[in-house]
């Protein structure tokens, strides 16, 4: 299966908890996973592609993970994931839905055609992947420069 699992249990879904408090002021509470409308997980130190509008999907790791809650309803309102990406000193705030899993997907988000500081990005997510498959691995040494 691809779910991800953590050993954290605390899990955030985006159905109602009936959670009388409210999260409506003040920083938005950190969890350590949180659970996708599509059936994933994403959890803290996971490797993934990540998508920034005008930039190619790109590897990161997930540092931390928000979520914003209506302090009337309690559903989760926003759900963002701090990564820091692969290959570049920086850290950005991404809404869970544009992540997705870095082996799982490697196939449809890896760019053949891209050379220089992306391979070295790639590189770089696939070791600390670590669990690299057959498929990504021949992909990675297919493509070497």
């Amino acid at each position: 299966s691809s779910h991800s699992e953590c050993s954290s249990t605390e899990t955030f879904d985006l159905a109602p908890s009936g959670d009388p408090h409210s999260y409506s002021s003040g920083p938005a509470p950190s969890v350590s996973k949180c659970l996708l409308p599509d059936g994933r997980t994403v959890c803290v130190g996971d490797i993934v592609w990540a998508k920034i509008y005008g930039f190619p999907w790109w590897p990161a790791r997930v540092l931390g993970i928000t979520v914003a809650r209506r302090g009337d309803t309690g559903l989760a309102v926003r759900q963002e994931a701090r990564v820091s990406w692969f290959g570049s000193p920086t850290t950005s705030f991404l809404p869970l839905p544009q992540l997705s899993p870095f082996l799982e997907t490697f196939q449809s988000r890896f760019d053949k055609k891209r050379k220089g500081p992306y391979r070295r990005a790639i590189a770089e997510a696939a070791s600390a992947a670590k669990q690299l498959t057959p498929e990504v691995r021949a992909l990675l040494t297919q493509f070497e420069t």
